[in-house]
């Protein structure tokens, strides 16, 4: 085959190897992956790297001649060791290229010698009328059919789910998206694609929203503009989700702080919070107790002594003002950039009691009660 046809094989080859793993294709890995795929045509001084180096090309074709030793399985073995140690990338992309250039001439009509030393040929197909010629029809169809194909196959590895991620995605299962979150949460920020209705609204539900964190065994919370929103298959959750996609977003680092305290006003844990939301995002996991301690929706949820937050952003505690919080157990996550520096919370102080005086001469003044102990 042509230059131009193993260029774009190596092309598809690196980038059907990048959506199989779940690796994010590179444009410098993918332009390794093409310079590779002309390598094994060393044995042939016509080619464009024989020519470059023609007394290589020349001393190969003269000792085990075209389509031999270069294209067989051993050569890729031997590559393959000579790139494990560079990053995985440039690994996949070099073996991905070298070996697409012998699948590629098994479509020719001569095959190569796969298993080399055996001569034997390896040809694919089997019928030899559908094999192709070098500047054939065939291989003009081909080339063609691999440039097109290339463009999907790329959309499908930038996803970075990989395989069984894309048919996972193709069912649109959101337990399965909520698996996935699970396995592959503390690695970046997500986002979820629903498509479905409000339990209580009634109403159609469809978008892409920021995934808060997870939801019973098999739903995840999400970030609208109307607020937190549970979702998963089921009426308990605010939202039934028909159809769900899970998305990889930029890179994310979870950073862990605790607050533990006692009688402290809500107004104070808001403010020591508040350094913590310039460097990321928010949330926190734990108990309140105290009363009025209100709370709407899958992140706070209030009750009589009070409140259990789940993903609670500090926004959401504005409703308590300046409630007396009786005892505070929280988990602190700050969701931020790799690199971002979280400062360390300051310890929460309780509430101050002011003491009131009261002058010794008023006293008289005020009525005494008389029981079995004595004037009180």
């Amino acid at each position: 085959m042509l230059a131009p046809t193993h260029i774009l094989g190596g092309q598809v080859a690196y980038l059907a190897v990048a959506w199989w793993s779940g690796h994010q294709p590179v444009l410098a890995e993918a332009v390794v992956a093409m310079a590779m795929a002309l390598v094994p045509d060393l044995d042939c001084r016509q080619s464009i790297v024989g020519r470059m180096v023609p007394w290589l090309s020349g001393w190969l074709h003269n000792w085990v001649g075209h389509r031999t030793a270069t294209h067989s399985l051993l050569a890729v073995l031997l590559v393959t060791l000579l790139a494990w140690p560079l990053p995985e990338g440039y690994t996949m992309a070099v073996v991905a290229g070298f070996a697409s250039h012998a699948l590629l001439d098994m479509m020719s009509a001569s095959g190569v010698a796969w298993f080399w030393p055996s001569r034997a040929r390896c040809v694919l197909p089997g019928n030899a009328q559908w094999r192709m010629e070098a500047m054939g029809k065939g291989e003009l169809i081909f080339a063609t059919l691999l440039a097109v194909v290339s463009l999907p196959v790329a959309v499908a590895a930038e996803r970075e789910v990989g395989l069984l991620g894309t048919v996972r995605d193709a069912l649109g299962d959101i337990s399965q998206a909520r698996s996935h979150y699970d396995a592959h949460k503390s690695e970046a920020a997500w986002w979820l694609h629903v498509q479905g209705q409000d339990n209580e609204a009634f109403r159609a539900v469809e978008g892409r929203f920021a995934v808060v964190g997870a939801y019973r065994a098999d739903g995840l919370i999400v970030e609208t503009p109307e607020g937190a929103r549970s979702v998963c298959r089921a009426e308990a959750c605010d939202w039934y989700a028909r159809r769900a996609v899970i998305e990889r977003g930029p890179g994310e680092r979870t950073t862990i702080r605790r607050v533990n305290a006692e009688g402290v006003p809500a107004a104070a844990l808001r403010e020591v919070l508040a350094p913590l939301e310039r460097v990321g995002t928010v949330y926190l996991l734990g108990e309140v107790t105290g009363e009025r301690l209100h709370g709407r929706g899958p992140t706070v949820q209030g009750r009589a002594t009070g409140a259990t937050l789940r993903y609670a952003r500090p926004r959401d505690l504005a409703a308590w003002g300046d409630a007396e919080l009786e005892r505070v157990e929280l988990v602190v996550q700050v969701r931020h950039a790799p690199g971002q520096l979280v400062p360390a919370i300051q310890p929460l102080a309780p509430r101050a009691v002011e003491v009131v005086q009261i002058d010794q001469r008023i006293l008289r003044y005020m009525p005494q009660r008389q029981d079995q102990g004595g004037v009180r």
